[in-house]
Order: C-alpha cells, then sequence, then structure tokens
C-alpha cells in the first residue's frame, strides 16, 4: 500500500459528490484510496478502478478540455496555423484508441494510465450512432473554439500574460486546502480573467458558485482587488458565455459556503482530526436513484448487491 496520507480538502467537484450520495462520496474519497498501488488490496483496486470510469458525457468533456489545453499551449504563436487544424484530427484519433481499448478492457489491467468507459464496464446498448454523436460533440467543441472570439482574444494576450493553464492549484482557508483547477487564466487590461470551458447542457448561470471559487483563488494568486477579477464560463459548442463579478462581500459569502460545506464533509468520519471514514457504515445510500444512473460504483453498492 502506498503510504501517501489522505488529507482531508475541499474542492467544489467532491462538494457536488458528497450532496449526491453519501455512499458514492465514500467509495470515491475513502475506500478507494491508495488502489493505484499494485500492492493494495483487492477490494480497494476494484473500488479504484471503478472511480476511474467516466461516462461518454464525461470523456467527451475531458477531451474537449485537452484540445483546447493542447490549443492554448501549441498554437497561438503559429501563424500558420497548422498545429491549430491538426488539433482536431489529434484528438479524434485518440479518442477511437481510448474507445478500443476500453471496449477490449484493457482499464481493468491498468486502470491508471487507460481510461475506462461507464458504459462498457456496465455492458450498456449504446448505438454506434450515440458514440458517433458523442465523438462528433467533441469535434464541434474545437471549431467553435478556434472560431469564436474567445480564441481570437486569447491570441493576443503576450506570454507573460498567461498564468494558469489546466494547473491544479490551491489555497488556504483557515488552514483547510482548497483545491481549483481553472481552466486558463490570464491578465489583460488590469484585469485577472478567469475562463472556465463548459461542454455539458446546463445554463451556464448554474455555475457561478464554481466559478466563484476559482475567484477566491485568484484573490489569493494573483490580485488583492476582487473589482479586478471576472470569471468567464463559455460553451464552445453553443458559443455562449456567462460572465461573473464577484464583490468582497460575494467572497466572503463563498468563504462562508466552503467552511460550511467541509463540516457538513466531516460531520460523517468516524474521526474527523485524522480523516478517517471508518468502515463507511456513516455514509448512506441517496434516498433518490437519480444518481445512482451515472455511478460508477453500482458493482460495489449495497443498495444494488442487495
Amino acid at each position: 500500500m502506498s503510504a501517501l496520507a489522505n488529507e482531508f480538502s475541499w474542492s467544489h467537484s467532491r462538494h457536488e459528490s458528497f450532496q449526491a450520495c453519501l455512499k458514492r462520496y465514500y467509495f470515491a474519497y475513502y475506500a478507494s484510496w491508495g488502489g493505484w498501488d499494485e500492492n493494495a488490496p483487492a477490494r480497494v483496486r476494484e473500488l479504484y478502478r471503478l472511480k476511474r470510469l467516466s461516462t461518454r458525457q464525461q470523456w467527451a468533456g475531458h477531451h474537449a478540455h485537452q484540445a483546447i489545453e493542447f490549443l492554448l499551449k501549441n498554437a497561438r504563436r503559429d501563424p500558420s496555423g497548422e498545429i491549430a487544424a491538426s488539433a482536431e484530427p489529434r484528438q479524434i484519433d485518440l479518442m477511437r484508441r481510448e474507445f478500443r481499448d476500453s471496449r477490449a478492457g484493457a482499464y481493468r489491467a491498468d486502470p491508471v494510465h487507460v481510461p475506462g468507459l461507464f458504459e462498457h464496464e456496465y455492458q450498456l446498448e449504446i448505438s454506434a450512432e450515440e458514440w458517433k454523436a458523442t465523438v462528433d460533440r467533441v469535434a464541434v467543441a474545437i471549431r467553435q473554439f478556434l472560431a469564436g472570439d474567445v480564441w481570437q482574444a486569447i491570441q493576443e494576450v503576450p506570454d507573460d500574460g498567461f498564468l494558469a493553464v489546466e494547473r491544479r492549484a490551491h489555497f488556504l482557508l483557515d488552514g483547510l486546502k482548497v483545491y481549483a483547477v481553472p481552466d486558463l487564466v490570464i491578465r489583460r487590461g488590469g484585469q485577472v480573467i478567469i475562463y472556465d470551458w463548459k461542454t455539458g447542457v446546463a445554463p451556464l448561470a448554474e455555475h457561478r458558485t464554481q466559478l466563484g471559487v476559482y475567484a477566491l483563488l485568484a484573490l489569493d494568486r494573483w490580485t488583492a482587488a476582487p473589482g479586478e477579477i471576472e470569471a468567464v464560463a463559455y460553451n464552445p459548442i453553443l458559443d455562449r458565455r456567462e460572465a461573473f463579478a464577484y464583490s468582497a462581500d460575494d467572497l466572503e459569502t463563498l468563504r462562508e459556503f466552503v467552511r460550511d460545506s467541509a463540516d457538513e464533509m466531516l460531520f460523517p468520519l468516524e474521526n474527523p482530526e485524522s480523516n478517517d471514514a471508518g468502515d463507511g457504515a456513516n455514509f448512506d445510500c441517496a434516498d433518490d436513484e437519480a444518481p445512482c444512473k451515472t455511478c460508477p460504483f453500482l458493482r460495489a453498492c449495497p443498495r444494488w448487491n442487495a
């Protein structure tokens, strides 16, 4: 087993997991911990393998993000446009390879390095047309991003104006590590602008809290003035964006939100001081079965095993 300590931390995705289903949260953040180690117990290894699964929608979102990251890091200073033109075929080829590997079950032997798809693990009947639509969604995201004015504006930013590209970072709130992964942070015209790419169907306004956490990170890392921070949720597929500004009071409200959420997460632990969840008995399945439809832990869940 790995000796890496499972320290308690907070992130918006962790908050959402906790709110969706306590049992799923327990599997994801406690019971599967250390499962990347080949010497871990079989049960831990199995839960870690399941944790790594993605639905086809999550898979498509990951690849859209990955393609945009490639563009930001490699294509901004290429006047020929060849690198930008290569992004779509490059990403689609990678998706096809991952699809074949997942369908063959290669992720079961190496979940750390080989992506696995939820639909393959649970043998769901997904038509070829639906799989093609998933891949096409990524292609559209890349094309629309390159054609949009967000990309055009980003290209005009000097290299020293780029503060972060898909960089996992954290800040401390009363000693608590709060993690955030903004897709892009730039400095332009005296403003710190945070971008988060969205490829789903949820209204962009629903992401205000998540981007507010990124604003707290920006306040910790890049500016001391809330008025200098703008956060933008951008959906390249729909070519829609929503910009958010946060006052000092808004940011304090967000800090309280994080504190309250963290307190909720600590409550069911057997020993909060050591982040020990015990055997998971305090983590119940959600009353509503809606989260089960895309839960990777169905095979391990007592509700479905029964």
